[in-house]
Order: C-alpha cells, then sequence, then structure tokens
C-alpha cells in the first residue's frame, strides 16, 4: 500500500484553507524555473533545478561557468549554481597544485583541496551535474592524466566510503564521475538517477549511495601519459570559439558567428579575451548583443542543430541575477530545438529594449 507523502497532504490542507479565506495570489515574475519537491530540501531542484527537461541529453543541456575557477572559491561557486568549473593546474615542487594562467604561478590551493570541495558538493547535493574542465595553461610543469587520477582515485576512496549506501571502492570507477560510454549521450535524469514517475512506497526518501556525479574533461595542454590509459576524461561535447586568439570584442562576435552557422552541435560561449593580461568585464547589454546580433551568433537565425552549451567567464557574480536568467532562458531554447522546435530565445528582463522614437512630418 503507497504511504501518503506528508509535503502533499500539508498542500492540501493549505489548498482547502487558502480556499475558505480567499486568499488572493499574486503571479510570481521571478525568472526562477519551477522545481518541485527536491529530495535535498534546502539545495538546488534535481536535474541542475530543471526536472521538467530532465530528458534532455546531457550534451543538449546548457551550463553556467566559471572560466578559471581555482581563483574562485570552488564550493561557492557550486552553491551559486556554477555547473562548469575550468580549472588551471600544474606541478609545483611534485605536488599538483592550482596555477596563474596568467603567469604560471602556484597558487596556495591544491589539486586535493579542488577535489575535496568538489567531492563534498556530490556528497551534499541530490540529482546534480557538473563539468570539470583540467588546463595546464601557460606553466613550465603541465600535469599528467596519471598523476591526475591517481589523486582522483586516492580522495574519491575516501569519499565513497564515507557514503552510505556505496559498494566498495574499485581503482579507476570513482562513482562520483560521469564517463563518456559507446552510443548517444544519456539523459540528465539517467545520470543523476532522477525517476519521479517511479512508484514511491512507504520507506522510500531515504537518500543513500551516489545521485550528483560530474563529467572531467582536459585541454590540449594536459600530457597524456604514454603507455597509460585515462579512464576518466571524456570528450567535450562543445565547440570552443577560442580555436584561434580572441583579442576584442569583435573577434568574439566573429568567431562566435561562424560556428554558429554550422549545424553541428553545442557551442560554447566564452566570454573572455585569448590574452591573459586584460580582463573582460562584460554587461548583460553586451553578451545579448553577442547572441542576438548579425555580427554575432544571431542566435534566433541559426540552424535547429546549433544552440549554445555552456556560458563562461572570468567573473560571474556580479552578474549572476542575469546569467541564471539566460540559463533557463537558454534551457528553454535548447529543450524546444532538442524536441523539434525551431523557437525563439525569451527576451532578456535584464536588457531594456530601445524604443524608436517617431516624429511627426512638419
Amino acid at each position: 500500500m503507497k504511504a501518503w507523502s506528508p509535503l502533499i497532504a500539508a498542500a492540501l490542507i493549505y489548498a482547502g484553507v487558502n480556499a475558505q479565506i480567499g486568499v488572493e495570489i499574486i503571479e510570481d515574475d521571478s525568472t526562477e524555473p519551477y522545481a518541485g519537491v527536491s529530495e535535498a530540501m534546502n539545495g538546488p531542484g534535481p536535474c541542475n533545478g530543471y526536472p521538467n527537461y530532465k530528458d534532455m541529453p546531457i550534451n543538449q543541456a546548457f551550463y553556467l561557468g566559471a572560466h578559471n575557477a581555482q581563483a574562485h572559491d570552488i564550493a561557492q561557486a557550486l552553491a551559486d549554481g556554477i555547473r562548469y568549473l575550468d580549472i588551471n593546474l600544474c606541478k609545483d615542487q611534485g605536488i599538483i597544485t592550482t596555477c596563474s594562467s596568467k603567469d604560471g604561478s602556484a597558487l596556495k590551493k591544491t589539486f586535493r583541496d579542488v577535489l575535496n570541495d568538489i567531492f563534498h558538493f556530490s556528497r551534499d547535493s541530490v540529482q546534480q551535474f557538473f563539468i570539470v574542465n583540467i588546463k595546464s595553461e601557460n606553466v613550465a610543469q603541465p600535469v599528467e592524466t596519471k598523476e591526475l587520477e591517481a589523486v582522483i582515485d586516492e580522495l574519491c576512496k575516501v569519499h565513497t566510503e564515507a557514503t552510505a549506501g556505496t559498494d566498495e571502492f574499485v581503482k579507476n570507477e570513482c562513482p562520483f564521475i560521469y564517463t563518456r560510454g559507446p552510443g548517444p549521450w544519456p539523459s540528465v535524469a539517467n545520470v543523476v538517477e532522477y525517476y519521479p514517475d517511479m512508484a514511491q512506497w512507504e520507506g522510500d526518501g531515504e537518500i543513500v549511495g551516489v545521485r550528483t556525479k560530474f563529467m572531467m574533461t582536459m585541454s590540449d595542454q594536459v600530457i597524456s601519459t604514454p603507455g597509460n590509459h585515462a579512464t576518466y576524461f571524456s570528450p567535450t561535447f562543445w565547440r570552443s570559439i577560442h580555436k584561434e586568439p580572441v583579442l576584442s570584442m569583435d573577434d568574439l562576435k566573429s568567431s562566435i558567428r561562424k560556428e554558429c552557422r554550422i549545424p553541428a552541435g553545442g557551442i560554447a560561449l566564452e566570454a573572455y579575451l585569448s590574452t591573459q593580461q586584460s580582463d573582460f568585464n562584460y554587461t548583460p547589454e553586451m553578451i545579448e548583443d553577442i547572441l542576438l546580433s548579425r555580427k554575432g551568433c544571431n542566435l534566433n537565425d541559426a540552424p535547429l542543430n546549433t544552440f549554445v552549451s555552456l556560458f563562461s567567464a572570468d567573473q560571474y557574480r556580479e552578474q549572476l541575477p542575469y546569467l541564471r536568467e539566460l540559463e533557463k532562458r537558454m534551457m528553454d531554447l535548447n529543450y524546444a530545438k532538442w524536441s523539434g522546435n525551431y523557437d525563439l530565445i525569451k527576451p532578456s528582463k535584464f536588457v531594456k529594449e530601445e524604443k524608436k522614437v517617431e516624429r511627426d512630418e512638419l
């Protein structure tokens, strides 16, 4: 016999009381999507907050990213909704550590520190999926895959054993890491095991095992250790707009324009310049121009199989409200395109529409 959920019962009682006293319900103008009831009551909703899009493959979804995430508080970035972490690593005195992308200098935060933050988030959150990209940009000693995976296994073993309901840890089979296999990309729901349509029986709902996973990718600067097959790194499913140096806003728009004309899947909107010596201080107006103008992506006129997979920038917190709205708009658009519907991206509420002033003829 199925058990009544306390949350459902409470909702029904509230609905009855609300009908009796005649409370006026004001429509919420928030851009945040409805996330349903999550098992992680104080965390983001399942499937990165988009349970209605649970069947969409992970390569069709949209991810907010932090470029050079080693400069940020990793735990805070993940809590803020960042789902793509771009991390620069190097070797310093035999230790794998984070390094500056500008001058290659070693930073205090080690690779172990980064992984601990990532594993703690994965254990404390339910049904989230994110991407960790490793690079060794502008460094004297690039990292190698064998060394990286040795550290990953060491820490994954600790966190696996500390997670209730997991099997015994096996080397090269970290349960927190999704690795690309043969066949099509899986849905978000399949990766994070979100199956709301399955019957819930009394006693269900206990959170055990690994429910949040991440995928690891790497740049060309990371050395593939000769004679060693890397098991944790998957290919990217997006196209970079930094294949050639991007030195200005015009370069950025020109580069993404080329990619948006090709019906070949996802594109990364990497809102930064190739030179590390100057910051790219973007605004919502600039991002909308990159996406919608004819000199940029011209997204509303792009092929059906062309979509934006991720947004990545050096600084994200100052523009976080706009970026969360951008995430919602992109998820809506990508889902429509995946469903075979040619849709237009919704306008941003953070950008004022310029109204043409009509003058009377004299």
